[in-house]
């Protein structure tokens, strides 16, 4: 039995990767032209948000996998800050096929510029943030705050600062909380089930589970609500749908 499973793992593994070297290949123009436009158009042109949402969705179709998503109709028609547990790399799309084709940019940690292609890619769909001091978070910070103020962005971000794929709900960066004060934008919580079990970091082989996407109603910090108040009851939401 336990072959036979193995088997028809590595059969599902193989297939979606080819779908998804597929979908790299057809995207490949249009991609490198995409993040070769200047800022504004990259971020507002109709086109471009149209080929980056067919970009996330193509990716989740190349899995092969049953996707639910639940409350999407809180996701307010005007920008907000989008945050999410994070458990593999499969939940970029999860998150950016949310949006649609909203336009909007990704916090990142600086810690990712660890290859010749990210470092091409990220400093042009991301804000990075470099978390090395707390002085220089904070500037790169109020970078993104100035952009969001700027563009009529949303914004998407993982505010555990890293991928588990353990199934809890690690400690939170308090940055989002800053982001949501200063733009005036509401926090929208989206909880991302079993991703980590489907593709934990650093396996190959695909496991086949159910992914269910939860989106919570907007949130935003009471008048006399701390930053810290604000980023714990924000975690408490997402505590409560990982034990429920």
């Amino acid at each position: 039995m336990k072959i036979v499973v193995n088997f028809f793992r590595l059969l599902h593994t193989l297939i979606s990767r080819f779908l998804l070297l597929l979908v790299m290949l057809i995207l490949c123009i249009p991609t490198i032209i995409f993040l070769l436009l200047p800022e504004k158009i990259r971020y507002h042109n109709r086109v471009c948000n149209y080929i980056q949402y067919a970009f996330y969705w193509l990716l989740l179709k190349a899995t092969l996998l049953p996707i639910r998503v639940y409350g999407r109709e809180n996701i307010p028609t005007t920008p907000a800050v989008l945050v999410a547990n994070h458990q593999s790399s499969l939940d970029i799309p999860l998150m950016g096929s949310l949006l649609r084709s909203a336009p909007h940019v990704w916090l990142a940690t600086n810690e990712l510029m660890v290859s010749p292609i990210l470092r091409f890619i990220l400093p042009r769909t991301t804000v990075l943030v470099d978390v090395t001091t707390p002085l220089t978070g904070m500037r790169t910070l109020l970078t993104a705050i100035g952009m969001l103020d700027g563009q009529n962005l949303y914004s998407i971000l993982f505010p555990e600062g890293g991928r588990f794929s353990d199934g809890k709900i690690h400690d939170f960066f308090g940055g989002f909380v800053i982001l949501a004060k200063k733009t005036g934008q509401p926090v929208v919580p989206v909880y991302l089930d079993n991703v980590g079990k489907v593709y934990p970091k650093g396996v190959f082989l695909l496991q086949w589970h159910p992914i269910k996407v939860v989106v919570g109603e907007p949130m935003r910090p009471y008048d006399d609500e701390s930053n810290e108040a604000f980023c714990q009851r924000v975690r408490a939401w997402f505590c409560n749908q990982s034990e429920g």
